[in-house]
């Protein structure tokens, strides 16, 4: 990809994404019960594998 083809979605397309998933885990954790809690944990846990994940593939 040049840098041409670099545009603000590409950039940080992904960081918002996490962002949003982060945020709605978090708050949905604290106002959320039973099953949800399991939902917005799963939410939590998605930042997680995304920023492993991307440290993994970084280094190869």
């Amino acid at each position: 990809m040049s840098r041409k083809d670099l545009n603000i979605w590409a950039i940080f397309g992904a960081p918002i994404l996490v962002f949003a998933l982060s945020l709605t885990g978090l708050i949905g954790a604290l106002l959320g019960d039973g099953v949800w809690d399991a939902v917005f944990s799963t939410l939590l846990a998605s930042t997680v594998v995304v920023t492993v994940w991307a440290l993994i593939r970084r280094r190869r």
